[in-house]
Order: C-alpha cells, then structure tokens, then sequence
C-alpha cells in the first residue's frame, strides 16, 4: 500500500492481457479537463475537452501499448499487463533478451501511431484536407488546408474569413477577433465585400484532432530519452554493436541531455507538463544507470570468487522495490508456466506415439512450435 506504483485498478481483459489503470491517471487526465474546461475566459466546450483529454488519449495510449504486446509475441515473448498511468502507459513484456527482440518489441509501439497517422491522412486526403502536421497547431481549433479550393478550414473554435467564391483571406478583419468566440453571423452580415466562413465538417475536425494526438505522442516518443521508446530504441541499436552495458550506458546519458533540453524548454515556453515528464526522464534514466553499476558490481565479485567482498547493501526506494517484486513474480510466473508447457508437451508426444502426428489440431501443432521455438533460443 506504501508503494505509489501499486496504486492501480483492474480495468478489463483483452488478447490475454490485463489492463489495469492508475488512480494518477484518472486525476491528471481529469485536472488536465477541469484545466482546460473552466479555466477563465475559456471557449471550449466541456464535452470537447473531455473527449479530446480523457477518452481519446486513452484509447491511443492503450493502443500504443497493444502494439508492444504484440511486438514481444512476435518473437517469442510473453505479456503479462499493461499498466496506464499520468505519462502513458506500461506494457509488461517478457521477450529473450537479445537487442533484436527488445528492438522489435520497442518500435512496435510507435508503429501503432504512425499506421493510425497514415490512415487518417488517407481519409482526409480523399476529401481534400490535409492534416495539422505542425505540433503547436491549437486541435481544438484545428487548422486545415484544403488543397480543392485553397483556402484553410477551422472547427467552430477557429475563425477564417474569405471572400465569397475565393480564396482571398480577409486577415485585417480576423485581427480585430483574435482571443474571444466572435458573433459569426453579425460578422458576416454587417462585412463588406460580403464574405464567408471557412467552417470544417464536425468529422472532418475530429479525424485531424485524432491525427494531431497520434503525431504529437508519436514524436514524443521517439525522444532518444530513456525510458522513452526513442531512448530503448537507442539502446537496443548500440547494444547491437557495443553490448547491453554500452547500450544503456549512452540510453541514460541520452536522458539526461534530453531532460536538461526540456528543463530550459519548459522555463522558456512556461510549459508545465514538460517538468513532469523531464523530473520522469531524469530519475528513470539515473535508476537504470544505477541498477546497471549494481550489476557489473556484483558480476565482478562473482569473478573474483572472493566471497567475503560481497556488495554492500544499499538503501532501496519505492520504486526500485516495485521493480523488484514485478521481477521476482515474472520468475515465478515462467517457471510455472515453463513446467505446465512441459507437461503439455509430453501428453501430445505421448498423442503423436498413439495416434500419428496427423491427430493434432493446429492449436497442438502451433504450441509445439512455440514451445520449440523457445527451447531452441
């Protein structure tokens, strides 16, 4: 109950796997709506807001996720949750521990966000719009240029103006209601020359604010910023080369740059999510680097067969605790389920011996080749 990290509720269950989410998730997601909705001066409808905050960085987040389970199924690995809380989610995936695994296992990830990205587009694209591409672009006033008639197209939040039958834009006319909702309709009435809205369909709005969310997640992750997907990603390519030491090594280094980066950032733009996330990067990266000096510690006195030069035991924190009960379960969870696959794998030699190999279904066929698979490896 002391550990913050066990503060989650089970969600519900798909493809096996069981999602459960962090109380923190509900109150960020939840202060980002209440943030956004009623702050003064605001716009924006609450419904929108929550949509946009709530149900629609869930459902990406928990796609993201997804997306790491089946990478780590592709080669052989086993998922066992997925965990989502304030700064994305958590996909627990036990793959053989090679760089090519745990690369493929990592872009697997983001690839969900580009494939979603690329749809989009498509769709937009049939009828003429291209999506917001720049990241500081407002989504809930969704600026879109249609490549038809040339002219740019907003949601009901945004305000585009164009001469009737062109795509002249009246920009003076739009300086005068920069920062407040204008009345529309008395605008476009009392106006000379007699001018229109550039208004997108509601659809057409809410496919690029999905689009916008899937960019912006997609390139915040490829940060090369440990534990970032960019930054695991970067671990697995040096330690394709170098080694897993030399791989983390230059993982949480590449962190640490990427935090003081978002540290003058975030003082810069005064953006106050990105301290969250930084102080994240920042003590992720120093706990991996620490667990891999306590490792090439202890792997040396084990060489040295000095016995009595053991490690000294040092302080753990909350976390590093919870990272270790999550690894002394995932043994336990292998070793049971290594002796039930064992046991499987002996009725259905003991099948093949009776009735031919031609008896298995292809359920019994593909489990023997899983579990081959993995006995080779």
């Amino acid at each position: 109950m002391l550990n913050p990290m066990t503060w989650s509720i089970p969600f519900f269950r798909l493809f096996g796997v069981q999602v459960r989410v962090h109380i923190l998730f509900f109150l960020v997601t939840l202060g980002m709506f209440f943030r956004e909705a009623f702050k003064e001066g605001a716009i924006i409808a609450p419904l929108d807001v929550f949509l946009f905050t709530v149900v629609m960085l869930f459902g990406i987040v928990l796609i993201h996720e997804y997306g790491h389970i089946f990478g780590g199924r592709s080669v052989d690995g086993d998922a066992e949750e997925i965990l989502l809380w304030p700064l994305g989610g958590l996909a627990y995936v036990n793959v053989p521990n090679d760089w090519r695994s745990n690369f493929i296992t990592t872009i697997a990830g983001p690839l969900t966000n580009l494939v979603q990205c690329i749809v989009i587009a498509v769709v937009l694209a049939m009828v003429g719009f291209v999506p917001s591409v720049i990241p500081w672009d407002n989504p809930y006033i969704s600026p879109m240029y249609n490549f038809k008639d040339g002219r740019v197209y907003t949601s009901e939040y945004g305000l585009k103006l164009y001469e009737r039958n062109t795509n002249i834009l009246q920009d003076d006319l739009l300086k005068k209601h920069i920062g407040f909702k204008p009345d529309v309709a008395s605008l476009l009435a009392s106006s000379s020359p007699q001018l229109e809205r550039a208004l997108a369909p509601t659809w057409v709005v809410w496919l690029n604010r999905y689009y916008w969310l899937n960019a912006f997640l997609l390139l915040l992750n490829l940060v090369p910023a440990f534990p970032l997907d960019g930054g695991r990603m970067l671990q697995a390519l040096v330690w394709r080369n170098s080694g897993y030491r030399q791989g983390t090594v230059v993982a949480c280094v590449s962190g640490y740059i990427a935090a003081l980066i978002m540290i003058l950032i975030s003082f810069s733009f005064e953006i106050v999510p990105l301290v969250f996330l930084l102080t994240f990067i920042g003590l992720s990266s120093y706990l991996q680097f620490q667990q891999l000096e306590q490792e090439s510690e202890f792997s040396s006195n084990l060489n040295d067969n000095e016995e009595d030069e053991r490690p000294k035991a040092k302080p753990v924190g909350l976390f590093k605790r919870w990272q270790q009960n999550r690894a002394a379960k995932r043994l336990q969870k292998e070793h049971a389920q290594r002796v039930q696959d064992e046991e499987r794998m002996d009725q259905l030699l003991d099948k093949i011996a009776q009735q031919g190999k031609q008896a298995l279904t292809a359920e019994e066929q593909a489990f023997m080749q899983r579990v081959s698979a993995r006995y080779r490896r």
